[in-house]
């Protein structure tokens, strides 16, 4: 008797949708079924090659995601915006340009194999998906392992998310403030692609602007996803990323966007005060 990893490479050879487990008898469905309905259902199903990202009872170290997958897909015609997506404010405003301008975007975020958390920003992909949820916008979330080729990484993305979709590759959107070098190092690794930088010298006054009535119109919570050191004390994760936060900073030289690798931040819808998880 063929056992059931088997069964389900002969039904992904076969571009079957399920296969008969042979210990129950019942109907189970492949990981090319799981790719076309888009997203983890939170069933914990066999074959999710989601990692079971959203199965409420997995802990964030047993989510294993292996290879680029998109989440959220919903129909478009005409090229795409691929933003790369940090889940911090600064990916909040480019996301609000590019749907001003009427773009059709896909998040797409890196992460530690091993980790599941958005380097340097420490950001779970686990929140990473929520935000695409609630946003309402595609996601291409893409594991880095130890020694992975970074660009070829991002390169096998942009294919996966081209052959899924039937869309092409438009351009590709970073959050940079001010930074020129990041910004130029951009440009020269994606000769290939149209970089676009909305944000890029914006005024500081303006981008706060902005945020804090995306963040009243999205009822949004900004914090602090890593800690941030002002004026000799440390803010923890967590601390509100607010208009009085800000003035502090201003006081203690620090960079009010955070742009020179102070710190960094993350955007979550605001639970309910009654909220009580299970």
């Amino acid at each position: 008797m063929l056992d059931f990893e088997e069964l389900h490479r002969l039904a992904c050879q076969q571009e079957k949708d399920t296969y008969i487990d042979p210990a129950t008898g019942y109907q189970v469905l492949t990981r090319q079924a799981h790719l076309r309905r888009g997203k983890c259902c939170g069933n914990s199903c066999r074959h999710c090659p989601y990692g079971h990202i959203n199965v409420e009872d997995v802990s964030n170290d047993q989510i294993e995601i292996k290879q680029p997958v998109l989440m959220n897909w919903n129909s478009q015609a005409g090229k795409l915006d691929i933003l790369f997506w940090s889940g911090g404010k600064d990916s909040l405003l480019a996301l609000s340009q590019l749907l001003k301008e009427k773009r059709n975007v896909v998040l797409l975020t890196s992460f530690g194999a091993f980790t599941n958390r958005v380097s340097i920003q420490n950001i779970h992909i686990k929140n990473i998906a929520k935000q695409s949820e609630f946003l309402n916008v595609p996601l291409c979330l893409v594991p880095l392992f130890p020694n992975t080729d970074y660009k070829q990484s991002i390169k096998t993305a942009l294919s996966l998310i081209v052959k899924q979709t039937g869309c092409l590759v438009g351009r590709l959107v970073f959050g940079d403030l001010h930074l020129k070098d990041i910004r130029q190092w951009r440009v020269d690794t994606w000769s290939e692609y149209k970089v676009y930088t909305p944000l890029f010298n914006v005024p500081y006054t303006e981008l706060l602007d902005r945020l804090w009535k995306i963040q009243l119109e999205l009822d949004l919570e900004i914090t602090l996803s890593t800690k941030v050191e002002m004026g000799g004390i440390i803010l923890d994760e967590g601390t509100h990323y607010t208009p009085s936060l800000i003035e502090k900073f201003k006081i203690h030289g620090v960079d009010a966007m955070l742009e020179n690798g102070e710190g960094h931040t993350s955007v979550m819808q605001r639970l309910p005060a009654n909220y009580n998880k299970q």
